[in-house]
């Protein structure tokens, strides 16, 4: 299965996709949300990244508080007024259930990011 790597640049305000799978995936697997990545599996040679969110296979958010890798129904506030509902979240845990992972850049490497990923015109 394929999952959606979505990077983002605090410096630039940019955010740059890569779709992983196969051994690239597997080096995610088991961390969770705001754990530190070497991003050098993917080609980021230098860049390191923390994980600050995601979403479950269902498009359902990945929530900080819960631990584990499945579906979870818990009791959240959706307005001011204290309204409370039953809302489907997933798991901290990244596994192979997961379709996108969000992270942000904390330290960069030599090379720019807009020199890596490069748009394709046309």
């Amino acid at each position: 299965m394929e999952t959606k790597l979505v990077i983002n640049d605090p410096a630039s305000k940019k955010s740059y996709s890569k779709t992983v799978s196969g051994d690239e995936m597997s080096n995610l697997f088991g961390l969770k949300i705001g754990d530190d990545v070497d991003m050098s599996f993917i080609g980021l040679e230098g860049y390191k990244g923390k994980i600050m969110g995601g979403s479950y296979m269902t498009g359902t958010p990945m929530d900080r508080s819960i631990d584990g890798t499945g579906l979870k129904k818990i009791l959240k506030v959706v307005n001011k007024h204290g309204l409370r509902k039953r809302k489907s979240v997933a798991g901290n845990t990244i596994s192979q259930f997961t379709s996108q992972i969000n992270v942000k850049i904390i330290e960069y490497g030599a090379k720019k990011l807009d020199e890596i990923f490069v748009k394709n015109n046309g």
